[in-house]
This record gives structure tokens, C-alpha cells and sequence, in this order.
């Protein structure tokens, strides 16, 4: 029969001891501790003969612990190292978990999919896949079938685009937006489809623009980079940006997209970027908030500035780029609509300008409110009651009024954030 631990009170008397005999150093010198008061009680498990070789008083020597005490003493600690995990467990669902009773606790706990729960992880940690450990069950529930038809996506109900996962599938984009088609001449694809305050989970305006010529985007909101890797494509795709206006939500993603190229990628192809009046000094300014010691730097790839003015026509790119005054900033602020080639972007504006749509396959327009439109921005029963005469239009820049309460007509698309459109 083996002995029984030792008590805490007996553990911590041996310790005191310890510490009253342990040399103090101070400076260059030792010291050691003297003897205070009656000496201590003969302590257990010490040998009386071996501390009066030593010249020490038996009494306040600890002798050394036998090998059973040293056993009781590793129970001791064993059991207290379950106790705390047994307590782990039970807080936060972790730890080492027995195999047979994490088979009797299946029927009685949905684990949580942490680390020794017995649930795999929900996201794969490579997210370069964009793929999920329990796929099938993610697709079945969000968005349809992964490796079938996409489920139909519910136009109409605000919040629908925060429950996106875009990872459901094991394919780059998953069943989040229309499948990709090789043969595609051009998709427009909605990085962010929310107004400034992010209605319902929506990301900030970024339009992103695919063709045989390359990739390039209107606008570049604070969330456009996430949105942007979310689909699986690499900024460094992106040949230009054209801007709209400089308010943040339209700006914002223009220091995380430059901390990117410059220290993820080097980048060394260069940026094509057009813009209102004042926008090389305020991309400049944003960059410098962001990333000061960056900023003094100057950049690994050359970007091209052009500041435009209502009338303009350039070519950037290979592409035809007109801007057109549009009703949102007051002068001397330039707020611009975009015709580039066969899409007509209307930026943020209370009116879509005259000849803007004129001869476009896809028109990208705001639509902030539910109502009528403001100064400075259009809302859906006006724009309803003038929709003009363009095959496609695709509603962006919404609020969660207008999310919810549009029942967009035939050629109309309320986008979610990442849906896209191919022509």
C-alpha cells in the first residue's frame, strides 16, 4: 500500500524553510540567512544522521524525500493538472477530451468546432483555396449545392449580403456569384455594394471591371481589398482605378491597396489612376495618414496621375474614358459620372447627367435611398420612373431602406456585395 500524499501544510512549511536557508546575494557578496527564534519542528521524511555530517542542525535541515514521497508528490500534481483541465474544458470547450467520452458527448453537445472538441474547423487556415473543412454542409445551407446550380439569391431582404461565405465551395469565387464563363467579353463584378455606413453589412462602393484588355476598378472603398482576395484575384490584376469623388467611403481602400503592392507583392507594373481636381494631393495625404514612414518613401512601380474635369475625354489604358459633372459635392469639390467604353458609372450624384447612357450596354448606378432622390443622392422611385434606355443596370451605393424595399424590374440588378455580370 503506498503512502498517502503529503498536505499542503506540510508542502508549505518545507518550502518556508527552503527559502530561509536559499543565500541572498547582495552586490558582490553573499549572504546567508541566520536562524530567527526557536528552530523549526524536525521535519518528516528527514534524515538526522546525514545532516549532522553536513555540520547542519537536524532540526532545521531538510533531509532528502524518499521515493514514495516523491510518487505522492507527482499524484498530487497530476491530479491537480486534470482538475484544470477538466475546469478548461468545461469554460471553453478545449482540451484533451477522452475518446470514449467525447463519443457519449456528441449526443448531448453540438461541439463548436474548437481544438480537441471533436469538430473540425469551420475555415481552412489557406484561404488561397477559398475552401471550408465542412463544404458541403456550408453550401447546402447558404448557397445551394456547391458543385450544382446556385440557390437563388433573395433580392429584396436587407442583410442578405452579410450572410454570404464565399469559402461554402472549394472553387476560387464558390457559389457566391454566377459562375465565371471563359468565353466572357466582360464582367462587372460589385466589390462593395453599400452606401458609407456600411447598411447591412455591405462594403463601401468599389466596381471592378474585367475585359480582354485587363482589369480595372471605379472607385476603391476602405473594404475593396478584402473583397478583392476574397474572390481569390491579386490586386496587382488591377491596371487602373478611376475615382469617382474623394470622400472616404470612394477612397478609403487607396492605402491598403498601395501597403500591398509595396510590401506583399512588389508590385513593378504601373498603376494607371484618374480622379477629380485635388485627387494626386489627397491620395498622397491618405497614404501619408496611413503609413507615414511608407510615404516618405518613394514607390517600387510609377503611378499615373490624371485629374480630369467634367468634359474630358482621354484614353486610359486602351479604353475611352469621358467624365461628366455629377450633382453630389459643391464647388470648388468636383464630383464626377464615368462613361468608360460601354459602362456608364453614375458615381455618386442627384441626377444621372445627360448623355451619359447614351449608347452603354451596363449602367452601375447608385441608389442610396428608398424614395425620392436628394441633392446628392438618387433614390429608387425616381430613378425607377426614368430608368433609361440601357440593357443592364446594376444598383450599387445601397441603404438599407433601398435594399429592402426595391422589386427591381426586368434589366434591373440589386447587387450584393461580390455578385457580378457578364456580358
Amino acid at each position: 500500500m503506498s503512502p498517502a500524499a503529503p498536505r499542503p501544510s506540510e508542502l508549505a512549511a518545507d518550502l518556508d524553510r527552503l527559502r530561509a536557508r536559499r543565500p541572498r546575494r547582495r552586490g558582490r557578496a553573499v549572504v546567508c540567512g541566520t536562524a530567527q527564534g526557536a528552530p523549526p519542528p524536525f521535519p518528516r521524511r528527514s534524515t538526522a544522521a546525514g545532516a549532522r555530517r553536513r555540520g547542519a542542525d537536524p532540526r532545521s535541515a531538510p533531509g532528502p524525500l524518499s521515493w514514495d514521497a516523491i510518487r505522492g508528490r507527482l499524484r498530487a500534481a497530476r491530479a491537480a493538472l486534470e482538475g484544470a483541465l477538466r475546469v478548461r474544458r468545461l469554460v471553453h470547450g478545449r482540451g484533451a477530451v477522452h475518446p470514449a467520452r467525447r463519443a457519449r458527448g456528441r449526443a448531448f453537445h453540438r461541439p463548436r468546432g474548437g481544438r480537441g472538441s471533436g469538430a473540425a474547423p469551420r475555415v481552412r487556415a489557406h484561404r488561397r483555396e477559398g475552401a471550408a473543412d465542412d463544404a458541403p454542409a456550408l453550401a447546402a445551407r447558404r448557397r445551394g449545392d456547391a458543385n450544382g446550380a446556385v440557390a437563388p439569391r433573395r433580392d429584396g431582404i436587407a442583410g442578405s449580403a452579410a450572410a454570404r461565405d464565399p469559402f461554402a465551395a472549394r472553387e476560387r469565387r464558390g457559389a457566391a456569384c454566377a459562375a465565371a464563363r471563359a468565353d466572357a467579353e466582360m464582367r462587372v463584378t460589385a466589390l462593395g455594394s453599400g452606401d458609407a455606413f456600411c447598411s447591412a453589412g455591405r462594403g463601401h462602393t468599389c466596381w471592378l471591371v474585367d475585359d480582354a484588355r485587363g482589369a480595372f476598378a471605379v472607385d476603391f472603398g476602405a473594404t475593396a481589398l478584402a473583397a478583392l482576395k476574397r474572390l481569390g484575384r491579386d490586386p496587382d490584376q488591377i491596371d487602373a482605378v478611376h475615382f469617382t469623388h474623394l470622400h472616404g467611403d470612394h477612397i478609403g481602400g487607396w492605402p491598403f491597396l498601395l501597403v500591398d503592392a509595396v510590401y506583399r507583392s512588389q508590385r513593378r507594373k504601373p498603376l494607371l489612376v484618374t480622379g477629380p481636381k485635388g485627387t494626386g494631393e489627397r491620395l498622397q495625404a491618405l497614404w501619408a495618414a496611413c503609413y507615414a514612414a511608407a510615404a516618405e518613401r518613394p514607390l517600387p512601380f510609377a503611378v499615373e496621375m490624371h485629374e480630369v474635369m467634367p468634359g474630358d475625354r482621354l484614353e486610359v489604358a486602351g479604353r475611352s474614358l469621358l467624365a461628366f459633372r455629377a450633382a453630389h459635392m459643391s464647388p470648388p469639390q468636383i464630383a464626377l459620372s464615368l462613361r468608360i467604353d460601354d459602362l456608364a458609372f453614375t458615381g455618386d450624384t442627384g441626377e444621372i447627367p445627360d448623355g451619359l447612357c447614351a449608347g452603354a450596354r451596363i449602367l452601375c448606378a447608385e441608389c442610396t435611398n428608398l424614395g425620392e432622390s436628394s441633392d446628392q443622392h438618387i433614390g429608387w422611385k425616381t430613378l425607377g420612373a426614368k430608368l433609361p434606355r440601357v440593357p443592364m443596370v446594376i444598383l450599387g451605393h445601397l441603404g438599407s431602406d433601398a435594399r429592402a424595399g426595391i422589386a427591381p424590374p426586368a434589366g434591373v440588378r440589386v447587387c450584393d456585395d461580390l455578385d457580378s455580370v457578364e456580358l
